[in-house]
């Protein structure tokens, strides 16, 4: 009998275990995106000291204008701090309460810190979203930078998530499970996009595939040129345009005659973005034109 006691206290203990790991845990989605696209580091220092307190996020180390994107489905409400420069904010306002806040946005006009775009749509947002606005997960929302008293230091994302009451908890976690993606979402009614990735190289290919390490990619008709280095399988179907520059021009080839290691330029064919094609799973995107560089 006490064996039986024991081990029915050892299951009342995991239940417990579980009951309080799910509050903890309750609130924030399982499928997120991924709040910065392209190359970042970060590391857990929720509650590290700063000036005014323990720090209430996870800073997201990146660089000038990354496309910072929806981490979930909600509402926003763009914000501007006090202070010589201004913080340009925003707050994501999940159905459920939680609140996710984007901290230090961007507020510079060219490469540099020029501090001369201000807390503007296009700038520090994304072009033509509004207060109230409802965006989708992975929806672009904003762009990294260094506003505020993060002015002249390296260019991050300080992000928050907040239970319903304000009390920040630590966001790493959530960060870790959150899905990495190739490309932002356009706000609606911009349509159909393309894709172009500069600077990629190839891995790998097959008569009808074409895998490649990709390092800019650029997105139409949102006008983005940023970093994002990552392996993507493409389809590549018999229509598609494939060619080869050398000394004496350009000369049609078949995509199995693609070298391995080779420079490319891959343009897809227009596509409606979906989360999917978002997170870019082997042969999801199909080539348009694909360029061999040598």
């Amino acid at each position: 009998m006490a064996s039986h006691r024991t081990t029915a206290r050892g299951i009342l203990l995991l239940l417990l275990i579980g009951v309080f790991t799910g509050t903890a845990d309750a609130g924030v989605p399982q499928v997120t995106a991924f709040p910065v696209v392209g190359n970042v580091t970060y590391t857990d220092d929720f509650g590290d000291p700063r000036p005014q307190g323990p720090h209430e996020g996870n800073d997201i180390m990146s660089v000038r204008h990354q496309p910072a994107v929806a981490f979930v489905a909600g509402r926003v409400e763009k914000w501007t701090g006090s202070g010589s420069y201004g913080t340009c904010m925003l707050y994501l306002h999940a159905k459920n309460g939680i609140t996710y806040v984007y901290i230090h946005l961007n507020n510079d006009l060219g490469p540099d810190n020029d501090n001369k775009g201000g807390c503007k749509n296009g700038v520090a947002w994304a072009k033509g979203l509004d207060n109230g606005d409802h965006v989708k997960r992975g929806e672009l929302v904003g762009f990294v930078g260094d506003s505020g008293d993060a002015n002249g230091i390296q260019p991050h994302l300080h992000f928050e998530v907040r239970k319903p009451s304000g009390r920040a908890i630590d966001p790493f976690t959530y960060l870790n499970r959150s899905k990495q993606l190739l490309f932002p979402r356009p706000r609606p009614g911009l349509g159909a996009m393309t894709l172009t990735l500069k600077g990629a190289k190839v891995i790998a290919r097959t008569d009808s595939t074409i895998k490649v390490r990709t390092k800019r990619v650029v997105v139409e008709p949102l006008g983005l040129s940023y970093v994002n280095v990552r392996k993507v399988t493409f389809a590549v179907p018999p229509e598609t345009q494939v060619a080869r520059k050398g000394s004496s021009g350009f000369s049609t080839i078949d995509v199995s005659a693609a070298k391995v290691g080779e420079r490319v330029r891959v343009t897809t064919v227009t596509f409606a973005p979906t989360w999917t094609t978002q997170k870019a799973p082997a042969e999801t995107l199909t080539t348009a034109k694909i360029l061999l560089l040598g």
